[in-house]
């Protein structure tokens, strides 16, 4: 590179983060190419018009990798899938292709609508890709969708999904285990056993489930670390594999950040999540 491009890239990078951390993720979108993988927009996975999802497929895809499905974060009242591009292309570039999908969102669900539309979602990502395992990822609300789906098998099994057979891991980034109950009026309608009852990850570790990864930001105030901490040792203490990493001087926003090609040096995070996906057995019984 020369070294005009290179100082035009710098100042490009300077302005878009700082423009990043006040809000547009469009601007961040906008300045990921698209070059890395073939997208399928609005595949329609259900009845509801929130029942769609994009499919990212790598152009270089690495051998025997599992599809990645990524379930987006937002309080369970708001969220959409198109704001991911960065984050997908983030994967695609890496070899992974990967599935993001909507799902319905407050006042229209409550729990567990969101967790049956994931499952949902997952099972036809199994028919597209038949012969290949699943990895699960989420951010925030989305990490805890993912962690029910890996915790019960009730969902899955539901929708068709044998979990066991064909759920290799789960990432789930900033997930509310539920290590306190919950006190705001909106999330106690949304969740009345107020992450007391079966409604919490914690309460959920039973039995053998997928392995773990779990990564918070140290600077997370919206959803405290000691959350991962808790559930990882809980599913280890029962005989099960989680790997928690708590990154320093990172937040709740900048887990899911670092994982665009723009700000992937800024951690370890996407190199240790992909450390974990190649790690996974390929095949047989991913229950433990």
């Amino acid at each position: 590179m020369n070294m005009f491009r290179f100082k035009s890239l710098a100042i490009l990078l300077a302005m878009t983060t700082s423009i990043v951390a006040c809000a547009p993720v469009t601007v961040l979108n906008g300045i990921t190419p698209s070059s890395t993988f073939d997208k399928t927009k609005n595949v329609s996975f259900g009845e509801g018009e929130r029942d769609v999802l994009d499919v990212y497929r790598a152009e270089k895809p690495k051998a025997e990798s599992p599809v990645l499905v990524f379930v987006h974060g937002g309080s369970w009242d708001s969220g959409k899938k198109e704001t991911y591009k960065f984050l997908a292309e983030g994967f695609t570039r890496s070899g992974y292709d990967i599935v993001v999908p909507n799902y319905r969102l407050y006042p229209e669900a409550k729990f567990p609508n969101f967790i049956e539309d994931n499952a949902n979602a997952v099972a036809h990502t199994a028919g597209l890709f038949p012969d290949r395992p699943i990895v699960l990822m989420g951010h925030s609300a989305g990490a805890y969708n993912v962690l029910m789906l890996g915790l019960r098998s009730e969902y899955l099994d539901t929708a068709g999904v044998a979990r066991c057979d064909k759920v290799a891991g789960i990432v789930a980034l900033a997930a509310p285990t539920g290590i306190v109950p919950l006190k705001s009026e909106r999330l106690i309608e949304i969740f009345p056993d107020r992450f007391t009852g079966q409604d919490a990850a914690l309460n959920n570790v039973t039995g053998p489930t997928p392995a773990l990864f779990l990564g918070h930001g140290e600077s997370d105030t919206t959803v405290y670390p000691k959350n991962s901490e808790a559930l990882a040792e809980k599913v280890v203490a029962r005989g099960g594999k989680a790997v928690v990493e708590v990154y320093p001087e990172q937040s709740h926003v900048d887990v899911v950040k670092v994982l665009s090609r723009h700000f992937d040096d800024d951690t370890t995070l996407k190199s240790d999540i992909v450390a974990f996906i190649d790690a996974l057995p390929k095949r047989g019984n991913f229950c433990r």
